[in-house]
């Protein structure tokens, strides 16, 4: 009797790591398949949406200028903007020579796929000032709706202390709601309030279309 168990036991033995090894090669297999289709789903949702993107750009502008930003592992990474947009980091920028309104200028900006540019950073102020005309103003996207010191960027982007550039003794004037960037002598852009309901050119900003 013991000669008989003695074999089955050996099976049994055997049968157990076969079949661990077994239920993780499917659980591997299983893990690629999902990892896999996600890839797939994110990478048409990310081409659906440049698409679209790309759509409406095209209704608003009659060509677009890319230029190559770095490599993925298997392709040339290219950012894209208007022909008559200027780029910068990752977006695009349009000095409006069209005097109007704050609201208009930011609505010009909107019909065509941006808003009212939104500075965040020193080197941005420094790009954006290079293609101005020191003989005029331009609307930004900063404003005063409340007319009690709390300035907010028209896209939500927190109003940061450190990342102000206004001229001195500005803003002084709580009834002077909106923002521009305007040259002052001795030889200095920087940001003044002034009345939303004056004309001014603009600056608009958007987002890159990256391909």
């Amino acid at each position: 009797m013991v000669q008989e168990g003695q074999p089955q036991g050996g099976e049994k033995r055997v049968c157990w790591p076969l079949r661990l090894w077994s239920v993780a090669v499917i659980s591997i297999l299983l893990l690629s398949t999902c990892f896999i289709v996600s890839c797939v789903v994110i990478y048409q949702f990310t081409g659906d949406k440049s698409d679209k993107r790309l759509s409406e750009l095209y209704t608003y502008h009659s060509g677009l200028t890319c230029f190559s930003e770095g490599t993925r592992v298997t392709e040339k990474i290219w950012g894209c903007c208007p022909s008559t947009w200027k780029s910068f980091g990752s977006s695009c920028y349009f000095i409006s020579i069209e005097q109007n309104f704050w609201t208009r200028s930011e609505q010009n900006c909107v019909e065509m796929g941006g808003h009212l540019v939104v500075i965040n950073t020193e080197a941005e102020q420094n790009f954006i000032v290079q293609q101005l005309n020191e003989s005029f103003s331009y609307f930004v996207g900063l404003s005063d709706p409340q007319g009690d010191g709390s300035w907010q960027w028209i896209d939500h982007t927190p109003f940061k202390k450190n990342v102000r550039f206004w001229h001195p003794n500005e803003p002084n004037f709580s009834e002077e709601r909106c923002a521009s960037i305007v040259f002052w002598n001795p030889g200095r852009w920087g940001w003044n309030d002034v009345f939303c309901d004056t004309n001014r050119n603009s600056i608009c900003e958007m987002k890159k279309i990256y391909l």
